[in-house]
């Protein structure tokens, strides 16, 4: 039986086997194929802190200086590498990357006979290193030597001069110096555009040139090119110049070409209405020679129209213009969306009726899906997205809701790196807390806080206030303490002078909390903070510091004779660090703090101290915190530094000279010594109400 049933298996498999097999077709995958489809199947952590900063967890920055200084040493390093490569490039020529990696190579040392004797092949060479200046100087010694060019080389000479306005490209900066050297450019509509063209350059001596020997189809290629580099560095009126020269001769203009017009017609023409007369008739010059515009040219008369900040027709012509762009079959990207944010949203008055910010994040939703969730850069304008729709989202709209959509969706994927600098990332957060500290509820705004800071984001110290504010406005008792060791981590609690006021503030919600319902536990915790400040900025006075200096340098002089030189640095180095200067104020938050928990000897060391000193402190010991003292001295039996304060009240003129009269007449400990002092205190009050207390 078991026979027969594996003949007829046997029999039916060999009769339904093809006989001819058909190779699959070789799909082309780029060499990081396996680590894109590796990062679909890994979910963003977006509390995660960046790549960059991944290290021991002891290690991870968290203040905003601490991330700026580690960017930037690994920039420093990154150079310093590239320094020893070139340097020693003999030493760095095994490869054993697959695929080859050409950036971890030294770059290329070119010998003084390729100088002496020049040809094409070191024109390509300086051309594919950048030297264009370089290039330059060897095509015109082909020139004088009489050596043959190509028309080819020649034209690729002249489009490096025009795009590199006839220099060398500017120095790549490594991305972690990049992301804090990034600058804002002409897009912001309150910016002057400046021109930068070289008048008389290389790229102009090499048109003249070229212009006289080249032919009909050479010239296409001469004049788009001159022309796009006058559009590009801001010098529209010569390129205007170039263009009426195409026309009359009869030189047909590229799609680049129309590009750069487009998108300086805000430098050709003055009024609104004259721009987009201009730009039609471009436009319908474009339909005219069947040259098809693409996504950088509907961005271009977006950002003409965005420059029209006042325009009525703006937002009218804006969404005929989207509408148009979606029967050529062009997808809007990130930057065409932002440019049409900042058309309905020209300055933070106008715009705050539209609801044109919740259909633009319907529609890129809808197309983040159909584009299997993920955005492609596009064009160089999609890094303005985020930036621009959080700014007027929260300053234009001041719409809660919209603003935590437009954060869930740039933390949704890779959109983040659609924020391009430092810069960018500080105002869109910015703008986003400060929203929510004035309209949310704690219960949404604290996850927020905890899921962004400090990984992602390093709050400013304007932004540490506000939210000190929102935390004392809702009286959020439990995140008191949590917040002090938050100061510590964002590197608020340290050495400089205009951090003072965070930790007077801090303090001052510490004391203004509802000090008679306080557990002990909690008391104790504001002491040990209280603590924690006078241990990271001693009380010193200037005298002490004086003589401790004295000390350290007699003993530096018996042990270290020989580092003079360092010594000297070091003392330099000192004078120019500023040191913790307390105040009244700060000085009366500790001493309330301590005297709660009944640190009596802590308390009276600030209390010496703010006398030794009173004549370089600003403010003086306010009421609250001399009574604390009073109360406590009181309760230990302390009787003289009872009276000393006491004294002390009565020469601040305080209201609350007769409490202290009362409180301490009432003690039964008092000597006659100690209450004919408390008489003589009474009598030389100036206060009525002092004089209405009756002493024993």
């Amino acid at each position: 039986m078991l026979w027969r049933i594996f003949h007829r298996y046997a029999s039916t498999t060999m009769t339904n086997r093809s006989k001819s097999f058909t190779y699959p077709q070789r799909i082309n995958r780029s060499p990081t194929a396996i680590l894109e489809s590796l990062n679909t199947c890994v979910q963003t952590d977006g509390g995660n802190p960046s790549y960059l900063f991944m290290d021991d967890p002891f290690l991870i920055p968290t203040s905003a200086h601490e991330k700026r200084q580690l960017s930037l040493s690994k920039a420093s390093g990154k150079k310093a590498a590239r320094w020893i490569m070139d340097r020693y490039s003999y030493a760095f020529f095994y490869d054993v990357a697959v695929p080859s990696i050409p950036s971890y190579f030294p770059n290329y040392t070119f010998d003084e006979k390729e100088f002496i004797e020049p040809d094409e092949t070191t024109l390509y060479k300086l051309m594919n290193w950048n030297k264009i200046i370089k290039a330059y100087e060897i095509y015109k010694k082909c020139l004088d030597y009489k050596i043959n060019i190509s028309d080819t080389c020649k034209y690729a000479l002249f489009d490096l001069l025009c795009i590199y306005n006839s220099d060398n490209p500017m120095e790549i900066l490594p991305p972690e110096e990049d992301w804090y050297r990034r600058e804002l450019n002409e897009t912001n509509q309150s910016g002057l555009v400046q021109r930068t063209w070289k008048d008389n350059g290389l790229a102009e001596q090499m048109f003249e040139e070229l212009k006289l020997t080249a032919t009909s189809e050479q010239k296409i290629r001469l004049y788009n090119s001159f022309a796009s580099g006058l559009f590009k560095y801001n010098h529209a009126e010569k390129a205007m110049i170039i263009i009426d020269e195409m026309k009359q001769n009869n030189i047909s203009i590229d799609l680049i070409t129309y590009n750069y017009l487009l998108r300086s017609t805000s430098l050709i023409k003055e009024t609104y209405d004259t721009r987009w007369q201009f730009m039609i008739e471009y436009l319908n010059e474009m339909k005219q020679n069947s040259i098809q515009p693409n996504l950088r040219t509907f961005n271009s008369i977006f950002y003409t129209l965005r420059r029209c900040s006042l325009y009525e027709r703006g937002p009218i012509l804006a969404l005929s213009l989207l509408n148009e762009m979606r029967q050529c079959g062009i997808e809007p990207s990130l930057g065409t969306w932002a440019h049409l944010i900042m058309i309905f949203y020209p300055n933070d008055q106008i715009g705050y009726d539209t609801q044109i910010l919740p259909q633009i994040m319907d529609e890129l939703e809808k197309q983040y899906e159909l584009n299997g969730k993920q955005f492609q850069w596009r064009d160089i304008d999609d890094r303005e997205f985020f930036f621009n729709i959080m700014f007027k989202a929260t300053v234009n709209c001041r719409d809660v809701d919209l603003a935590k959509r437009i954060h869930r969706f740039q933390m949704t994927g890779s959109n983040s790196r659609f924020i391009p600098d430092g810069f960018k990332e500080q105002m869109y957060y910015t703008n986003m807390f400060r929203l929510l500290f004035r309209f949310d509820i704690p219960e949404h705004v604290i996850p927020l806080w905890e899921s962004v800071v400090p990984n992602i984001y390093s709050p400013s110290i304007n932004i540490i206030e506000d939210f000190i504010e929102f935390i004392s406005t809702w009286n959020i008792k439990d995140y008191y303490v949590r917040l002090w060791s938050d100061l510590i981590l964002l590197g608020f609690i340290d050495n400089k002078q205009n951090n003072r006021r965070i930790i007077e503030r801090y303090l001052a919600l510490l004391i203004n909390n509802d000090q008679e319902n306080l557990s002990n536990e909690q008391i104790k915790q504001y002491a040990n903070i209280a603590r924690q400040i006078l241990k990271r900025f001693p009380l010193t006075s200037d005298e002490d510091e004086q003589q401790i200096d004295d000390q350290q340098q007699q003993q530096q002089q018996q042990q270290k004779r020989e580092v003079n030189e360092e010594q000297q640095q070091t003392k330099q180095l000192k004078q120019f660090q500023s040191k913790f200067q307390y105040s009244g104020q700060l000085l009366s938050n500790l001493i309330y703090l301590l005297t709660r928990a009944d640190d009596f000897d802590a308390s009276w060391s600030l209390y010496e101290y703010y006398f030794l000193n009173k004549n370089i402190l600003i403010n003086q010991l306010n009421e609250i915190s001399l009574m604390s003292l009073l109360k406590l001295s009181i309760n230990q039996n302390r009787i003289d530094y009872a009276l000393n304060i006491v004294e002390k009240i009565n020469e601040f003129n305080y209201e609350c000279l007769s409490d202290a009269l009362d409180l301490l007449n009432r003690h039964e400990n008092l000597d006659h010594k100690d209450r004919q002092r408390l008489r003589t205190i009474q009598k030389n009050s100036s206060l009525e109400s002092a004089h209405l207390v009756k002493l024993v």
